[in-house]
């Protein structure tokens, strides 16, 4: 797939992403990564090797419960088969190590928005620590720089990985699911109330 058709594509997940977090009704604010007023509270410098800077692809605030003005940023996949799911999936867990590592409280929930599952055989592993340590390893350079492999797992930061590990989510859409939520009218409604009674 040409690059331009990947970025279209990339951009239509976001968008569709965050258009069925909304629709949750349990989302206060979100924006993307292409919102010029919001990047730069988006993005992130690897801390070693080229030191690059990426971002995720949204950002948000939840609203309700538990989750009541946490912070999240998501990562958006809109395939229709596994493909290198596993492969990004892998850099994503690295950048939110670095994330964390840089700005502790920079997100509440890191959530991994996909079409398509993938890694089925690891399924159940994809949001342990194993895995997270797995990332880190790597993206060893990006993160520490080039030190021997042996040497990796020691400056791994044991607490920067529970922290990341227990913000990961794991969401898995489809087209139908997509339109299976409350419609426009009546979050309309439900946001009206909020705002009645001052929640929003």
């Amino acid at each position: 797939m040409p690059g331009e058709e990947l970025h279209e594509v990339g951009a239509d997940g976001a968008r569709r992403a965050k258009e069925w977090l909304e629709a949750t009704t349990r989302v206060k604010a979100s924006w993307t990564n292409t919102d010029s007023k919001w990047i730069r509270r988006m993005t992130f410098k690897w801390p070693a090797g080229k030191q690059t800077t990426f971002s995720l692809d949204l950002g948000g605030l939840l609203c309700g419960g538990e989750f009541d003005n946490d912070i999240f940023m998501a990562e958006c996949k809109k395939y229709a088969s596994p493909g290198d799911q596993g492969t990004h999936y892998l850099s994503y867990l690295a950048k939110c190590y670095v994330i964390v590592s840089q700005q502790p409280t920079a997100a509440e929930h890191f959530m991994w928005i996909t079409w398509c599952p993938f890694n089925v055989t690891d399924w159940d592993k994809l949001l342990t620590e194993h895995w997270v340590r797995k990332a880190i390893r790597v993206h060893a350079n990006e993160i520490f720089g080039e030190i021997p492999p042996e040497e990796v797992e020691d400056a791994i930061d044991a607490d920067i990985v529970t922290a990341v590990t227990e913000r990961l989510w794991m969401i898995v859409l489809s087209e139908k699911q997509e339109k299976l939520v409350i419609t426009r009218e009546h979050r309309a409604l439900i946001q009206r109330h909020d705002v009645l009674e001052g929640v929003r």
